[in-house]
């Protein structure tokens, strides 16, 4: 009894012991040594495929820097809105001590000159209103150079040399004119008229579209690139298969 229980401990033993790894026959190592490395024409198709990736991760980094720059032209419609009502608010108290002094300036006369004196302000506010529907109206476009054609933004391109030329042209006046600033540079308030911020934003936003068009171009022209590079290896393919289905021509 007691060998018969050895002998059954001593199987139990081999039984539970783990297998040998199996050595990889020759045959299954010929097939791994035999596979051909990727072909030209697999390699364009992955480079295709990462172009793609690219140019959508592009566009979404462009549609994200488009809402920032719409929400930052909220806040530049505010600050044109203020150098507006400063400007309002230095002439008044120009015509106000000018009443003092001398001959009272009557409604239509004192509305004429705030406005000839804030033109460039009042357009400063035209200018950034159109800014930000423009951007409005990109925010949800792809295409930066559509975007560039835009009505509202041809406009305020438009309107940014002619508010620049009022702000110089009214710097150097009072809000009674020239004569009356000669004779009167105490009352003139010399931060009536602050540059133009629209100004700035406009050069902003132009420069900011036109480095969006210009990547979304590149991406665009490279995945055309390796698009055509595929049809041409695919087109020399299928011509060298004919060929060599056909076989040499008979004399």
């Amino acid at each position: 009894m007691a060998e018969t229980n050895s002998l059954k401990q001593r199987r139990g033993k081999k039984s539970n012991a783990p297998p040998e790894a199996s050595a990889s026959t020759p045959s299954e190592v010929n097939v791994n040594a035999s596979q051909p490395p990727n072909t030209p024409l697999e390699q364009l198709r992955s480079a295709e495929e990462r172009l793609i990736i690219a140019r959508e991760r592009t566009a979404d980094l462009h549609a994200a820097w488009r809402g920032q720059l719409f929400r930052l032209s909220l806040l530049v419609v505010f600050v044109a809105m203020y150098q507006l009502q400063t400007s309002i608010a230095a002439c008044i108290r120009e015509i106000k001590d000018h009443d003092t002094k001398a001959a009272t300036v009557t409604g239509v006369e004192a509305m004429q000159l705030i406005f000839g004196d804030s033109f460039s302000e009042l357009l400063g506010v035209i200018i950034s209103s159109l800014l930000a529907y423009f951007l409005a109206m990109s925010s949800s476009s792809t295409s930066a150079q559509a975007d560039l054609n835009s009505l509202p933004y041809m406009v305020s391109s438009a309107l940014t040399p002619v508010c620049l030329g009022f702000f110089f042209n009214s710097k150097s006046m009072g809000c009674l004119g020239e004569e009356e600033t000669l004779n009167n540079t105490d009352t003139v308030d010399d931060r009536r008229h602050q540059f133009p911020a629209v100004v700035i934003y406009h050069t902003i936003v132009t420069f900011a579209f036109w480095f969006m068009k210009s990547g979304m171009q590149q991406c665009e022209d490279n995945v055309k690139l390796c698009t055509q590079s595929i049809q041409d290896i695919e087109r020399m393919n299928k011509t060298t298969r004919s060929k060599s289905t056909n076989g040499p021509k008979k004399k």
